[in-house]
């Protein structure tokens, strides 16, 4: 029989709280964290099926996928309806939100990237186009946010941002835009970007000496100017910066993404320290950077300051001289793991994944403290997991896992699709059902998707991975960089390409340069590496010695080729630990399954170098 064990990280699942007064329950919660926290800077053993097999990400997205296109798509006037319930049902056959449809343009381009199915092409461009048709201001310049049907401006909101130039809209119209020029290299594509960020260099950063960023808010013809904060600073680096400077590597941006990440170092993280400031940091400023402490503005989302360290993380490795922004990152995850007061915290030690949100002047939890967002365990995922790759530090590595597992075993509508926008704190209740509205598209579950198969592959498992272009043919030859996150660049290799499923070589590996000729067009599959030879080397030849048989079984499974290897983990698709043990100087052991009901298992296997090696097992 199999050894069930009991992974210490959530060990505070084993405390009966029912007949214990609230003293000793707060004691035995801080006990719990404290002993969590020791354990996991030893060892962490990951759960997740969709760490473990990246490629089950793939598969998510394109159910995700099928579902706006079969539900949300609007084949007589073009884009996607953004008002959609539960089931799939239009909530209103005439809302089309502005914001959704570039989310949906980056949402099918990115399932493009991970997929090569062209028809998420399509679907992107009916989204973009929609939006370059009806959503730019042809009289003042900027984007508006609301539309009805057939494309014409949406006035009838009880809150109407089409009225001015809100700050929000001019940096996420960018979001689909910047991921799709990425991918294509449409000529069109890159006109409405170019023209975007003009605007947002021209009407929108503060050039003040002192002063710098962007606005939080501008009136419709961009007179008046108010308001500073986290959305025009942190979703200003994650929706069109840091993919701007990755594409073009032009200095301008370059520059502003310094400068963005800047601000977080200099006016955000200062606050952190503030005595007024009992938690996080304050989201809202003022126009001169006078930090907002009223009670009105006191609510801090912790997916902002999850998402603040993934920023943070992300323009380091862009420049990874800069020191300071991988300490900042540092400094909020580690916030974010270990912050307690009374019965509230920012990380969910009991189920997983980081709480809604939290008062500032208090430090305790708001009214929707306990529930779970879709958004926000997007961030419980990608700043650790990040950093991890940046730090090595398990802890992260621990909430990265904890983050995706909760997401992708309650966030995900198993019975109608897509994701929930909200559920209770332990995942069995559904607050939110709703799955789209102005703001919530195929933006979010999509990217959780992109990043969680991308880190997964290179960061944790160091395998390669693939994604796939199709480049707009030119008169003239094509010299195309590809960067398709933020990493070393030293070490992030082009390692293979086909073009239209053929080999294609002309391209250099070192410096992701892909050679494409006049009027040349067809579909890239390219398979990039993160380049630690010897580590790969070893990690390929330990990987072919190790042999498990028979697969599947019925019960009976032997495992050899484990003389070099320190630890071997069974996990089930439940995230359930089966069996773990340490490995000493054994080519060789037996285990049996007969008890383990039949389906997918993964056995993670640790080389003595710290390397996983992940294999499938089939039990009948």
């Amino acid at each position: 029989m199999v050894e069930i064990t009991t992974n210490s990280a959530h060990i505070e699942k084993n405390f009966k709280f029912t007949k214990i007064n609230t003293g000793i329950r707060l004691l035995l919660i801080c006990i719990s964290v404290l002993f969590s926290i020791s354990i996991t800077k030893a060892q962490y053993v990951v759960k997740s099926p969709n760490i473990l097999n990246p490629d089950l990400n793939i598969e998510y997205v394109k159910k995700n996928m099928a579902f706006w296109a079969r539900n949300s798509y609007d084949p007589l006037y073009g884009g996607f309806f953004s008002s959609v319930g539960q089931t799939g049902n239009l909530l209103n056959t005439d809302q089309k939100s502005l914001i959704v449809q570039t989310r949906h343009g980056y949402g099918f381009t990115r399932a493009f990237m991970l997929t090569g199915d062209e028809i998420y092409l399509d679907y992107a461009k009916s989204a973009l186009d929609f939006l370059f048709k009806y959503g730019w201001d042809s009289t003042n310049g900027g984007w508006y946010c609301f539309a009805n049907r057939d494309g014409s401006i949406d006035n009838d909101r009880a809150w109407n941002p089409n009225t001015k130039k809100w700050g929000f809209q001019q940096q996420y119209a960018l979001l689909g835009i910047v991921a799709n020029y990425e991918a294509t290299r449409n000529s069109e594509v890159k006109k409405w970007m170019d023209k975007g960020v003009n605007s947002l260099y021209t009407n929108m950063w503060d050039t003040r000496s002192g002063f710098e960023g962007y606005y939080e808010d501008a009136s419709l013809t961009w007179g008046s100017k108010t308001g500073k904060g986290f959305a025009c600073t942190v979703d200003a680096i994650s929706t069109n910066t840091e993919t701007c400077f990755l594409v073009t590597r032009e200095e301008k941006f370059q520059t502003r993404l310094t400068q963005l990440a800047d601000i977080i170092i200099n006016r955000f993280i200062p606050e952190m320290s503030n005595p007024l400031c009992k938690v996080t940091y304050p989201s809202i400023f003022s126009s001169d950077w006078i930090p907002d402490y009223s009670t009105k503005n006191s609510t801090s989302s912790v997916g902002h300051f999850l998402k603040t360290a993934w920023c943070l993380g992300r323009v380091y490795l862009c420049n990874t001289s800069k020191t300071e922004y991988r300490d900042a990152a540092i400094k909020i995850l580690d916030q974010t793991w270990s912050y307690q007061k009374g019965a509230y915290s920012l990380w969910d030690h009991r189920n997983g994944g980081p709480f809604f949100s939290v008062n500032i002047l208090t430090g305790e939890g708001t009214k929707d403290y306990n529930n779970k967002d879709y958004w926000m365990l997007e961030q419980g995922f990608t700043g650790p997991m990040l950093n991890y790759h940046i730090t090595k530090n398990p802890i992260y590595l621990q909430m990265a896992d904890e983050s995706l597992g909760f997401f992708m075993t309650h966030q995900v509508d198993s019975v109608y699709g897509e994701i929930f926008s909200q559920v209770d704190s332990t995942g069995t209740l559904i607050k939110n059902g709703v799955k789209g509205d102005d703001f919530k598209a195929s933006y979010h579950s999509t990217e959780m998707g992109y990043f969680a198969y991308l880190y997964s592959n290179l960061f944790y498992l160091k395998q390669p991975v693939n994604l796939y272009y199709k480049f707009e043919p030119t008169d003239s030859i094509q010299h195309i960089r590809l960067s398709p996150l933020s990493v070393e660049d030293e070490y992030l290799k082009i390692k293979y390409v086909t073009l239209d499923g053929i080999q294609y070589t002309q391209f250099d590996s070192d410096s992701r340069v892909i050679t494409v000729e006049p009027n040349q067009s067809g579909k890239f599959k390219v398979t990039f590496e993160l380049n630690d030879a010897s580590a790969n080397a070893i990690q390929s030849l330990q990987k072919e010695k190790i042999k498990v048989y028979p697969n599947p079984t019925k019960g009976d499974l032997t495992i050899t080729g484990l003389m070099n290897c320190k630890a071997i983990t069974i996990i089930d698709v439940n995230s359930k630990v089966l069996f773990e043990q340490t490995i000493n100087n054994q080519e060789s052991i037996q285990l049996d399954l007969q008890n383990q009901k039949p389906g997918v298992l993964f056995l993670s296997i640790t080389d003595g170098f710290g390397h996983k090696i992940v294999k499938k097992i089939i039990k009948l």
